[in-house]
């Protein structure tokens, strides 16, 4: 009999990859929905879809009592950029305490998304790992996924975390920033499922080297649009400070843990500029090109 996935995020970026990766293995997989339209892309997936939200506490711990796995990959924020903290945290602790609620005392891995950002840069600008000091009190990042850790722990709940680099990338563009290729992270969190070990994070990363501003610009010379600098305030102004901070600070993460306890690889043949240019999102930029005309 296979085993069982339950997954939040999975009509997501990462977490539809997960859930194509883990049908391809042999899983049974339900994921959690916000829409119809979520419901048609997770059953063309391979995934049984069952509807509700990050709020719907019942429905994560019934769900998540039934699987052998247990994998979020959301988070209150995607769905509201301009959420408060307090509100998305309150919303995102609540989720992930339903989720263990609903594997506590089985052994059943509970597998969280984290984000590389939780790591304060080198003061050296030299790469970080999943033991460097976090953020302090009072700072954007002082909060995260992982603060709960080790009262999940307490209640012997076999929790692990996944940090993710960030993937999205304003002026100070000369900020290096850490990429990873949706695939390699994916298959991490499959890695996981299988060898989770209780109270462990991993950096999903890959290039380490890259800034912030190379990107952007990359990006827009595939769409065939100029590249607008703004600095960090008028950022803040229009998009909020999440994002300002987000898209301006330094995150250098190795991936050298996972690699080397785990056995996971980086298997992405370009790095990110390259495939910006050259593979799928060649086809995105055309697509969002013709529907502007």
């Amino acid at each position: 009999m296979s085993k069982t996935f339950f997954i939040t995020g999975g009509s997501g970026y990462i977490g539809s990859v997960i859930i194509e990766y883990a049908v391809a293995q042999g899983y049974s997989v339900t994921a959690l929905p916000r829409s119809e339209s979520s419901d048609f892309k997770l059953r063309a997936l391979g995934a049984n879809p069952v509807r509700g939200d990050l709020k719907s506490l019942e429905v994560l711990r019934a769900e998540a009592s039934k699987a052998d796995i247990v994998i979020n990959v959301a988070d209150a924020i995607a769905s509201d950029f301009n959420i408060s903290q307090d509100e998305r945290w309150a919303t995102n602790y609540a989720a992930n305490d339903a989720l263990a609620a609903g594997v506590k005392g089985t052994d059943k891995p509970l597998i969280i998304t984290s984000g590389a950002m939780i790591a304060q840069p080198h003061p050296q600008d030299e790469e970080t790992d999943e033991n460097s000091p976090g953020w302090p009190q009072g700072h954007l990042y002082a909060r995260g996924f992982e603060s709960r850790k080790q009262t999940y722990l307490d209640q012997g709940i076999r929790v692990c975390y996944v940090r993710l680099a960030p993937v999205s990338s304003s002026s100070p563009g000369t900020a290096l920033t850490t990429t990873v290729h949706v695939e390699d992270a994916a298959r991490l969190y499959l890695v996981l499922a299988e060898r989770a070990v209780a109270g462990e994070s991993y950096n999903a990363t890959s290039e380490t080297d890259v800034q912030q501003k190379q990107i952007l610009e990359t990006i827009y010379e595939t769409l065939g649009f100029p590249c607008e600098e703004l600095h960090v305030k008028e950022v803040n102004a229009k998009m909020g400070v999440f994002l300002a901070v987000f898209m301006t600070a330094t995150c250098r993460s190795s991936n050298k843990k996972a690699r080397e306890q785990l056995g996971w690889s980086v298997q992405a043949e370009k790095g990110i500029l390259e495939e910006i240019r050259s593979r799928s999102y060649v086809e995105v930029a055309k697509e969002m090109k013709t529907q502007a005309k």
